[in-house]
């Protein structure tokens, strides 16, 4: 099974950043439309969903499907060494059914080369069934905002424990109450199309796990969330963003309860 492709040391620096800030171990699945990781925290509570499509790479090829075991630190001694314009070159044939070789990728970049140990995937944790979330999030509330004001709320409640998102006559509001005061950030009819426009919720979040799952988080970013239903289920928040042309980070975030 063999994976060759070149990337923008942009975009690896992308998936490092997202991936240490949820868990230091995940899955990377290559096929024929290019990379997907789905992981969560250990403690279950935040999930992240990646889908790096083919075509955003420089180049890529996958002869057959295949999952790698990845420790991101050993992924990050590599990059964080690269500059913003830098081409990484990753290259495995990972035989997984041998069980009397070491498997290896192989990171090339400037005429530098070093060999990654993977590890069995026997070893990371199971990551969440996504079926009872779609359920959740179908019945709840969706839009799309600009993250540039969430960023800047999460970074204005940090040393808040947990904020609530409140959605109410087609406004959605984040807000916190910190030591010094009261943070929000609004998106009104001016700003967003909230679907359904007569959804009503009130739901909280911890800041520090909603920050750390969206570490990458820029450019236009698909909310949706839902509510706690009768059975204490659900009260979920998504969040999906572009990371290149056709390659998206989806973060989930349980409800602080």
């Amino acid at each position: 099974m063999v994976v060759h492709l070149e990337m923008k040391a942009s975009l690896i620096k992308e998936l490092v950043k997202a991936i240490e800030n949820v868990n230091e171990e995940c899955v990377w699945n290559f096929d024929s439309q290019g990379l997907h990781i789905r992981m969560s925290d250990i403690y279950k509570y935040k999930m992240l969903d990646i889908k790096i499509d083919s075509s955003d790479f420089i180049s890529y090829s996958c002869d057959a499907p295949v999952e790698l075991g990845i420790v991101i630190d050993r992924i990050k001694d590599v990059t964080k060494t690269l500059r913003t314009k830098d081409v990484l070159t990753l290259h495995t044939e990972h035989q997984p059914d041998d069980i009397t070789s070491d498997n290896y990728i192989s990171l090339k970049s400037n005429g530098l080369s070093r060999s990654v140990k993977l590890i069995d995937i026997a070893m990371v944790g199971e990551v969440p069934s996504l079926t009872g979330a779609e359920l959740s999030l179908s019945n709840g509330f969706r839009t799309t905002i600009d993250s540039t004001p969430l960023r800047n709320f999460l970074k204005a409640a940090s040393k808040a424990i947990s904020f609530n998102v409140v959605c109410s006559g087609g406004v959605l509001n984040f807000t916190s109450k910190t030591e010094e005061g009261l943070v929000e950030a609004t998106f009104d009819s001016e700003d967003i199309v909230l679907l359904p426009a007569d959804y009503v919720g009130d739901t909280q979040y911890s800041v520090k796990e909603v920050d750390s799952a969206t570490s990458t988080m820029k450019g236009l970013t698909r909310v949706r969330g839902c509510n706690i239903n009768e059975s204490g289920e659900g009260g979920l928040i998504e969040l999906e963003w572009n990371v290149a042309d056709n390659s998206t980070v989806r973060a989930l975030v349980a409800p602080r309860v």
